[in-house]
């Protein structure tokens, strides 16, 4: 059986992605140029390439990737190179959980236990009271 706080991070999780499927893109930026890659494999053909600070429409994301809309165009590109504004459960409706240092979307604010990893497990049961 799940302790608590599993469980509790498992309802999260289903519940954004549901909230992700319903909600539709979110408005981001690429942090660094990258490309825009046709799937989410580094060894994919590159759509075109993606400037910094240029305007994304973010999908989803997972592990490594995000799913995004660039000018009409939809494709892949690098989690890293993707920022978005908003608190942790806003990114955690995109898939955007566990965000390292080396991500653009990493913050301070979003890591209120400086573990490096914001929007974790721990940091949203800290945003609910739970530890």
């Amino acid at each position: 059986m799940l302790n608590d706080s599993r469980r509790l991070w498992r309802v999260c999780c289903l519940a954004s992605a549901l909230l992700c499927s319903q909600a539709g893109a979110a408005a981001g930026w690429a942090a660094m140029a990258t490309a825009l890659l046709a799937e989410p494999n580094a060894k994919a053909a590159a759509l075109r390439v993606v400037a910094a600070k240029e305007t994304l429409d973010i999908v989803q994301c997972h592990t490594l990737w995000c799913q995004v809309r660039v000018g009409g165009q939809l494709g892949w590109v690098n989690r890293a190179a993707v920022n978005v504004k908003g608190d942790c459960p806003a990114l955690l409706a995109l898939g955007l959980k566990d965000i390292r240092r080396n991500e653009a979307a990493y913050s301070a604010e979003r890591d209120p236990d400086h573990n490096g990893r914001a929007c974790d497990q721990r940091d949203l049961l800290n945003m609910l009271g739970r530890r």
